[in-house]
């Protein structure tokens, strides 16, 4: 559980200094590198995991769910949603078991671009960037 909880740390700082211009965006990695944060863009050797990984987002009435279509069991599940800022301030997240639905709302604070994060504990971390 403690390597769960670094890899998350881990990741969000990631993507926080993504957010933030640490990482230089190119043509070929998109705005994360390669094989450590994926995309629907940039699915890297989870091609194929696309549909079921990649965060789903819908922003209604001030709020923003997070769905990722994944099938959860014990063996292999969504772990956790979060929603951060562009700034890349946590504004929310959502830890899951293998008996949950892998779906999480919160309220937006104000307009602007955030990420939507979802991680599987086969098929790591996965980012949806989007604008509201």
């Amino acid at each position: 559980m403690s390597n769960r909880r670094v890899f998350l740390k881990s990741a969000l700082a990631l993507a926080a200094g993504l957010s933030l211009g640490v990482h230089k965006a190119s043509a070929e990695t998109g705005p994360f590198p390669s094989n450590i944060v994926y995309t629907a863009d940039d699915p890297g050797q989870w091609d194929k995991k696309v549909g079921t990984h990649a965060p789903q987002v819908t922003v209604a009435d001030g709020k923003v769910t997070i769905q990722t279509k994944h099938p959860m069991s014990s063996a292999h599940y969504i772990v956790r949603h979060t929603l951060v800022g562009a700034d890349g301030t946590v504004l929310g997240a959502q830890v899951f078991t293998p008996e949950d639905k892998p779906e999480s709302s919160y309220d937006i604070p104000a307009k602007g671009e955030y990420y939507a994060t979802s991680f599987c504990n086969l098929h790591d971390f996965w980012v949806t960037k989007f604008t509201v």
